[in-house]
């Protein structure tokens, strides 16, 4: 079995939620950031509750972990917890963006010597890029698929590209992961293009700070903005089951999911005019 010692960090931030009991050292877990104690009796055993955070993050990553599988010995926690969380930070915590691509590349290149230690090295697969990068935050993917610092591989690049896109996905309803997983998945937002829409708007409001600077966010932001004001959600029960809006991954690479339209040959991905006549016919469709 792989021992990961470089992602204990990321472990620690994303302990378990279940509620225990605790018979010692009840100041240290009074002090503790995450957990605040309260005494049931005088003299008897004091019950510890997780913060609303933590709890949060937990039940975050129990619920995608399936679909980001690893090696054995190796997590993904901060890869899950990006599905729900794109902002939370682990790795890239207090850190410069160039500090972010240094750190990123220190951990996944211990996870390369890992991996050939246990006799099989990386091979690519989506359980070793998910084991590579398992305990890269958001910010640090976003580092690695931007090749900050430039000391990164283009199939490197690609593969936190990838993950970046599949966290979108997921998080707006579209089933991305192992194929053997897909039947334990339920779209939250089947027949309800606008709470997909929605769930689209605030992963972008949630994104990290540097792909806040990018162009293509506030184009993207300001798509749906306008659409879901065109679409009129204060009445959006009577709209919800016509016509298929266009979720965020669809939106930043000119995908229709459904089938109803084709990808126009020759158009560039994320472009600005194709993004808005995507949503456009989006609402054209639940008109």
């Amino acid at each position: 079995m792989i021992v990961n010692n470089s992602s204990s960090a990321a472990l620690a931030a994303y302990s378990s939620a279940a509620a225990r009991k605790t018979s010692t050292d009840t100041s240290s877990a009074r002090n503790s950031t995450d957990q605040t104690a309260d005494t049931a009796q005088p003299g008897n055993t004091d019950s510890v509750r997780l913060s609303g955070t933590s709890t949060s993050y937990s039940n975050a990553i129990a619920n995608y972990s399936p679909y980001f599988p690893v090696r054995s010995g190796m997590a993904a926690d901060a890869l899950v917890l990006g599905v729900s969380q794109p902002g939370a930070t682990s790795s890239s915590k207090d850190k410069t963006f160039a500090d972010v691509a240094s750190d990123a590349r220190k951990r996944m290149d211990e996870k390369y010597a890992l991996m050939k230690d246990s006799g099989k090295p990386y091979d690519g697969s989506d359980t070793d890029r998910n084991s590579l990068m398992g305990d890269l935050d958001r910010r640090s993917l976003n580092a690695v698929a931007t090749n900050e610092g430039g000391q990164f591989s283009t199939a490197e690049q690609a593969a936190a590209k990838g993950l970046m896109r599949q966290q979108e996905r997921l998080a707006t309803g579209y089933y991305s992961g192992p194929a053997d997983q897909q039947k334990n998945f339920t779209d939250p937002y089947a027949n309800d293009p606008i709470g997909r829409a929605k769930a689209a708007l605030g992963f972008l409001d949630n994104m990290t700070a540097e792909e806040k600077t990018d162009p293509q966010w506030l184009i993207q932001h300001q798509t749906l903005s306008d659409a879901l004001a065109q679409t009129g959600t204060e009445d959006s029960t009577t709209k919800k089951d016509k016509g298929h809006f266009h979720n965020l991954s669809e939106v930043l690479a000119g995908i229709d999911t459904d089938g109803s339209e084709s990808k126009k040959a020759g158009s560039e991905e994320g472009s600005t005019s194709y993004v808005f006549e995507q949503v456009q016919a989006a609402l054209r469709a639940m008109q």
